[in-house]
């Protein structure tokens, strides 16, 4: 059992880890020439691995840092909302760890998969909104034109990456949940600790999720305080511990820590 008193230690002292990355992420890294990176890229002109590798980083310490900021302004335990932040942090480094994970072959394939669904999200986002007859009878030509025009460069693009893409084992839709499993896999067999480490994370994704932040099923996982009531029924009070959280924190913490091992491995020409 550990007390609220080491679980605040962890997390102070992650948090002091977070405030350093965040100073990273202010200016891209140099790439070094004739790195891992740099090798990885060459024919990937306008969809480099670095790229997909860099932006995931970035999410994921953009929020580490708000759950820092909530840190050292005096954490308010709330049960559902702070997962949000924790989820999103964990996909973020699960989408660097995966792509800068894996053969040369292998990181190629899964930057391009993360290039192709970025386009495939956008062109669904715009031609929702070109369909839409509340849109198409308020807006301008001139504006729909815009709409259509960008949402065929994207189609352009994603043609474009199905060329690059041939043979690539994620030449389907990509699906997060893929992802972070695979990367939770990776950091498991380098902890030692495959099938517990991997189940942990596993764990976390579910229970962070936006079913489990906004809906009642989770309340039959999470302690929950049961009130029978009078005819039948009950009310259930749902709540959380610190500890929770900051095992929420830690996994995120811990993905996007062996991100940025592996970024700086990649980045810099070994000799």
């Amino acid at each position: 059992m550990i007390d609220d008193e080491a679980w605040s230690e962890r997390l102070q002292q992650a948090v002091g880890a977070v405030r350093d990355w965040e100073k990273r992420i202010t200016n891209l890294d140099d790439v070094e020439s004739k790195s891992s990176i740099d090798q990885d890229d060459n024919g990937l002109p306008g969809h480099p691995v670095r790229s997909a590798a860099w932006y995931g980083l970035v999410a994921a310490v953009d929020h580490l840092a708000l759950g820092a900021d909530l840190a050292d302004n005096g954490l308010t335990i709330r049960p559902t909302s702070i997962f949000t932040v924790t989820r999103a942090a964990l996909l973020g480094a699960s989408q660097a760890v995966w792509v800068l994970s894996g053969n040369r072959e292998e990181r190629r394939y899964r930057a391009l998969a993360v290039e192709s669904d970025e386009r495939k999200q956008h062109r669904g986002f715009l031609q929702d909104y070109a369909s839409d007859p509340f849109i198409r009878d308020t807006l301008p030509p001139k504006s729909l034109a815009v709409l259509d025009r960008d949402a065929k460069r994207l189609t352009d693009d994603i043609q474009s990456l199905q060329s690059l893409r041939k043979g690539n084992p994620y030449d389907g839709n990509l699906v997060s949940t893929t992802m972070m499993r695979e990367a939770a896999a990776y950091l498991a067999q380098r902890e030692d600790t495959e099938e517990w480490l991997r189940l942990v994370f596993a764990y976390e994704w579910r229970m962070t999720s936006a079913a489990a932040h906004a809906r009642s099923w989770p309340t039959h996982i999470r302690p929950t305080e049961r009130i029978p009531l009078p005819g039948g029924g009950e009310r259930r009070t749902l709540a959380t511990s610190l500890s929770d959280i900051v095992q929420s924190y830690g996994a995120a913490f811990l993905m996007t820590n062996l991100a940025w091992k592996l970024w700086d491995l990649r980045r810099q020409r070994q000799i």
